[in-house]
Parts: C-alpha cells; structure tokens; sequence
C-alpha cells in the first residue's frame, strides 16, 4: 500500500482534534503499523460503548466505528466478538442487524467483571483485541466523562481485557478523541498537559497501537479503509448505511455524547458533517483501487 494513502486517511480523521486539544499527540507510523499487524489477526475482541449517564445509554460515538470495522474483519475471514456493556447492547444489537451481522456480543457485567473478562479471554482465545470509545480507568482508579463526570459506579471494567493482554501476548489496539478512552495511557503526558481537565479525566491503560481521530467512529472508518486497500476490495460501508446504523442506535436510545440528545449527529458534529468524512475515505479507497486495477491491466 502506498505510503501517501495512509497519510492522506490519518490526515481526515485528524479534523475537530482541536476542539479538546488533542491535535498536539502525533505518533508516526503508529496506525500503519496498527492496521498492518490488524490484517495479521485471527480472534479479534472489539470493545466498545460509553454510557451518558443523563439517559443511562450508549452515546452514536463508538459502535459505529465497532461495527464498521467487526464487518470488514469477517469479510477478510477474520472472528470477530463485539464486546459492551447493558447500556450500548441493544445499539449493537440493532446495528448487525442492519449490516446483517451474526456477529457475537459479550456483555460485561458491572459485579464480577473481572472473572468475566477472564472467562472470555479463556473462552474465544483472542489474538487482538481492540478499543473503540471504551472508557479507560484514570490514575485514581475512576473513569470520567470528557466533562470530568465520574462514570465509574455505571461502567464496567473492561480494563482487564487489556491489562490482561500484555501477560498472554495478545496485540492491542485502541481508538480514542477525548483522552479519556482506553488506551490513552500512551499519550499521560500530552494528554495531561493540553485536555482540559486531563490530568483528572486521562485514561491509564496503554495500548500497543493508539488511532487519535477527531470522532472515534472516524477511526474505526479509517482502519477499515486501510484495510480495504491492503486487501484490495471495498470494506467500507456506504453513506446509506451510516444513516441507517444511525437511526437503529436511535431507536435503541442511543444519544450523541456531546448535546445528550437522540439526534442524527454525533459528538454536536451533524449529520452531513459525518458523512462528509465517510464519502472522503471512501474516495480514497476508490482512488488506490482504480490505481490497483490499472496495475493489474498494464500487466
């Protein structure tokens, strides 16, 4: 895969970082090497859900991206578990129903989540696992909202799952926009240093492979475009189906994140604003295979 491909889709999720001072964290090199040890997978885990507490539901952010990226893996032959928690179960639910996914959904529980956790990873064997808008556990043991709101007597820790990774070997990736998701802890200090309360808010759980995108769900696009283009063929769903994983969240009483409310945008970003991102990493996509095929003709 061209090297200018990688750097073009980084460079569209990358919009709005600003917004939460985010835009300063840069690690080069980290979602290529991400994407291609992704391709190298066989079991892979997909953490995902952020209860509002306001609604005591799931927030649009997070299982798009899960969802998007659950369904290129297992076009590309790969096993895929969805794992939440009660409040974005549903919208999981609702959303491989849209996509006409079988894919299993582990939901973990907020008492003995720790035994679960390791019963899961004892029961599918997992060779990734990964991240996507999943509250991380800061310093102190708590995980907060972007806000600083104390999460921790909702959400349940599924920390483990990644902590645990590091002792079985198991490859871990993450995607995050706020400082305040799972995997963070590689970033503690730009984090601490330029999020507004991130000192407080920061997750500690570090990852191998850290995706920083202005919108979570925008990483999880961004990895499914790469992959499509490794794989030559499009993986990447169409602007339709966003819609329509967007109304299925809604009805499952999903809310965005950022105004609370159960409306067709996520993180206060609108509707067309999304869509605008998915139709450009699609046109990537398009781009580097039409190059692909060109290739295979001039042969």
């Amino acid at each position: 895969m061209d090297e200018k491909y990688f750097i073009e889709i980084e460079n569209i999720i990358r919009k709005n970082l600003d917004e939460r001072g985010m835009d300063r964290i840069n690690l080069p090199g980290e979602f290529k090497k991400g994407v291609k040890d992704l391709l190298k997978s066989s079991t892979v885990f997909i953490v995902t859900g952020f209860v509002i507490r306001d609604t005591l539901t799931g927030e649009t952010d997070g299982p798009i991206g899960a969802i998007s990226l659950a369904s290129a893996l297992e076009n590309l032959g790969k096993k895929v578990v969805l794992v939440t928690d009660k409040y974005s179960k549903e919208m999981l639910y609702n959303c491989c129903m849209v996509k006409h996914m079988k894919t299993p959904i582990e939901v973990v529980p907020y008492n003995n989540a720790e035994e679960f956790c390791n019963d899961l990873l004892i029961k599918y064997n997992p060779s990734h696992i990964v991240g996507i808008e999943r509250p991380g556990r800061a310093m102190d043991g708590c995980c907060y909202s972007m806000r600083g709101e104390d999460l921790s007597d909702l959400v349940p820790n599924t920390d483990i799952l990644f902590e645990k990774s590091k002792e079985l070997g198991i490859t871990t990736l993450a995607v995050g926009d706020g400082g305040n998701e799972v995997g963070m802890g590689k970033v503690t200090s730009f984090v601490v240093n330029s999020v507004n309360k991130g000192g407080q808010i920061c997750a500690n759980t570090a990852t191998d492979y850290l995706i920083v995108a202005g919108v979570s769900n925008w990483g999880g696009h961004a990895l499914v475009a790469a992959l499509s283009i490794l794989s030559h063929t499009m993986l990447l769903h169409d602007s339709i189906t966003e819609i329509l994983l967007l109304e299925s969240m809604l009805r499952a009483g999903g809310v965005d994140g950022c105004t609370k409310k159960p409306t067709l945008s996520v993180d206060g970003l609108s509707l067309d604003e999304n869509l605008q991102i998915l139709e450009r990493l699609r046109r990537i996509v398009e781009k580097a295979l039409n190059k692909q095929r060109e290739k295979i003709v001039a042969v």
